[in-house]
This record gives C-alpha cells, structure tokens and sequence, in this order.
C-alpha cells in the first residue's frame, strides 16, 4: 500500500501542500535518515518519493510538491504506537504527536487552550531558547543531540546489534536474550495482528510495546521543521496578504 494512502486528513498538516518544495525535501530527508544519515529501520517513503520523481522526471519541484500527503503521512505514522498502527492502518493526526513532542521536552502548554502554532514556539524556545528558522537546521540537529533527544541510532540491516550496541548489552546474557524476545515478539506482530489485532496488542509483553511507541528520534527533529516551515508560511501568506 503506497504510503500516502495511509494519509489522516490533518488540519494542521494540510498547510504542506503550499510549503516550498525544498522544505518538503528537508521534512522527507528528516523522515527517511536520522542525523548521523543512516536510514530509519521503518517507513515507506523513500520508496513513494522516489516512484514519484520517477513520475515527475522534468520536475524535481513538483516530485515533491505532489508528494506532501506521503510525506504528512509519514510523519503520522512515526507518531503514533506501531502495534496500533498495524490495528488502524494509519498513524495519528499532528496534533497529537506535537503533545507527546512537548511532553517529552517538557515545554509547558494547556492541551484544548494552547494552539498548535503556540505549542510549536514553546517547543523551539524550550529546546533552543529561541523560535529558529530553516536557515538553522545544523545547529538544531546539533543542540538535539547534545542534549540527547534524537535517540536510539536509527535501525536499518541489523536492528538487533544496534539495539544490542546502543544498549550496552554486549557480553549480558540475560539482557541479550530479553532484547531477543522483543525482537521475536515485534517480528511476530504483522502474522498476529491478521488474527486478532486487539487480543496482539493486549497480550504482548509490556517490552515489546514500549519499543513500538512513538520513534522520538523522528518525531522531535521533523516538530522542530514543521514549526519553522509554518512560521515561514503564515509570515509568507501574511506579506502576500498585504499585496
């Protein structure tokens, strides 16, 4: 199923399908490798974006522009729980991943009374004590690392040495086999889920559903670019406006 099919109609999001197709690209690659430039262990984006271009071989611009609902889709998918992903096919609206983001730097905010574009400035003043721009992506994936938000390494060929490696579980017998349970249970979860979803979710090691939460690694750098491409859209629109 091609990725933007698994797109949530998103108020919030909907604003990507006027962003500048070089922001795009930026919130892809951000979705696609993590900061070091390994590619992420999930997702299908690469795939679409480059069946995409494949379409648009005159236009590198409309390649991306065409694919903002992949791209939006994406994102939702890295922000919701992979078991329930695989119950509802779909990830979870921005909204709801800009919270757990704000939770998870501890960025004050009132859920219901705080709006999506104020949660956002909290967001970059919180992490960078500023509201920062496109123009500062170095520096943004530089702070997050320093203070240690960008994660686990991103899983490609070997989720299990890197997960064993990042952990420090090397020569630990019995952390290495826990660590190999939940590796067995979440390659297990695509057959169970057919079966019954609900029962998989329910049943399965607590483990296992903590390593199928929200990918933070993800999430966090893609909030902070999504922040600075709204910024840079609303001050666009308002300068157009004046016109």
């Amino acid at each position: 199923m091609a990725v933007e099919s698994k797109f949530r109609e998103d108020k919030d999001l909907a604003f990507l399908q006027y962003a500048d197709w070089q922001d795009l690209k930026l919130l892809a690659e951000a979705l696609i490798k993590d900061h070091s430039g390994t590619e992420q262990w999930t997702g299908q984006l690469k795939k679409t974006l480059a069946q995409n271009i494949g379409m648009y071989k005159t236009s590198e611009a409309e390649a991306y522009q065409n694919s903002w609902k992949a791209i939006a889709a994406e994102l939702q998918l890295f922000g919701g729980d992979t078991i329930a992903n695989l119950t509802r096919r779909k990830g979870v609206l921005y909204e709801e991943i800009l919270h757990d983001v704000a939770k998870k730097v501890k960025a004050d905010f009132h859920k219901g009374t705080t709006s999506v574009a104020q949660i956002e400035e909290k967001v970059l003043r919180r992490l960078f004590g500023r509201v920062t721009t496109l123009d500062d992506i170095g520096l943004i994936y530089q702070t997050l690392d320093k203070k240690g938000l960008l994660g686990l390494t991103s899983l490609k060929s070997d989720p299990w040495n890197t997960v064993k490696n990042g952990a420090g579980l090397s020569g630990n017998t019995s952390a290495a086999a826990g660590a190999s349970a939940i590796f067995a249970g979440i390659k297990m979860l695509p057959k169970l889920a057919k079966v019954n979803p609900l029962v998989t979710a329910a049943t399965l090691p607590l483990t296992v559903k903590d390593f199928s939460a929200p990918a933070y690694r993800v999430t966090i750098p893609a909030v902070c670019i999504i922040a600075m491409m709204r910024t840079k859209y609303t001050n666009n629109s308002a300068s157009f406006d004046e016109f």
